[in-house]
């Protein structure tokens, strides 16, 4: 996956969803139009009282259900330079001779705008490099959106992260969205997670660190106590294995991360590894040292892609 960084904030916009002269779209997504033909022209109207001719716009797929007449017609009097990420219905419509009129044609882009990494999609990802950290995700699609009555994918959208925007025109007014626009939009996203206290991930100042902590390895002596406040004051939560009553190790740990939404980093610190589990060895006559500390916080802090 290519990542290209030449681009302004000031100068992109984000669409997806167009359906240019597809006749079904206007009622299967309840779109406020009589018809294709009025549903093009407000749409170029709109793009083009959004987008300078200088600008450059990430076109997230589904762009037009035409023919290659109407393809060249379209694109010719949109503003700015297009890419075309491209969708379901694009595989199907769009001809060879049609991907030199954009700039790229693409299944998935990776863009870096001010600081900030955008992965560039057709479809909403369950997963994505980044996810839990500060990466956005930008899609299509689903036409959510205020007028939407497609009810296909709409409940399927409750398990988007707050990092991810559907900047198709059904959820945008019919129009380009700017960076800032979806800046401003993700940003209100992630609050609201975090003041429902759903999501406290995003990479923003909130993943979920856990150590899960072996009943032999529980603090002791005084030096052990301390030990064990400082890992405490370093992550988000301590869960004590001590009251485990049935089942092994692994099954609790396994069950209690199923419970837990969004990213979660963790280790194990117990009697021996567990497979599977980032995990440290505390000796039987140790127990939990400022030693097992540095090395658990040292795992945290390790790119989870790296385990």
């Amino acid at each position: 996956m290519q990542l290209e960084y030449k681009f302004n904030a000031d100068r992109i916009w984000f669409t997806a969803d167009t359906h240019f002269c597809h006749e079904n779209i206007v009622r299967f997504s309840g779109r406020p139009f009589k018809d294709a033909a009025e549903m093009n022209e407000e749409i170029i109207r709109r793009w083009n009282e959004t987008v300078p001719e200088d600008g450059t716009v990430f076109h997230l797929g589904d762009f037009c259900l035409g023919n290659r007449q109407e393809w060249n017609d379209i694109i010719q009097r949109l503003h700015g330079k297009i890419y075309l990420i491209l969708g379901n219905h694009d595989m199907k419509n769009i001809k060879p001779s049609l991907m030199s009129r954009f700039e790229k044609v693409t299944q998935q882009m990776t863009i870096l705008v001010e600081g900030q990494t955008i992965i560039l999609n057709h479809n909403p990802f369950l997963a994505y490099g980044g996810s839990y950290r500060d990466t956005w995700q930008l899609f299509g699609h689903v036409h959510s959106g205020p007028l939407s009555r497609t009810g296909l994918d709409l409940p399927r959208l409750k398990m988007l992260f707050p990092l991810q925007y559907d900047v198709g025109v059904d959820n945008n007014d019919f129009r380009p969205v700017s960076f800032f626009a979806v800046k401003e939009k993700i940003e209100a996203q992630v609050n609201a997670a975090r003041k429902a206290g759903e999501l406290d991930v995003c990479g923003m100042g909130g993943e979920r660190l856990l150590v899960f902590l072996d009943p032999e390895a529980r603090p002791v002596t005084d030096s052990q106590k301390a030990a064990f406040r400082r890992l405490r004051q370093a992550i988000t939560e301590i869960v004590d294995l001590h009251s485990l009553k049935e089942g092994s190790v692994k099954e609790a740990i396994s069950s209690h991360l199923a419970t837990l939404p969004g990213n979660v980093r963790y280790v194990y610190v117990g009697m021996q590894p567990l497979e599977d589990f980032r995990s440290i060895v505390v000796e039987r006559s140790t127990g939990l040292t400022e030693g097992n500390v540095d090395t658990a916080l040292l795992l945290l802090k390790m790119d989870i892609n790296s385990f």
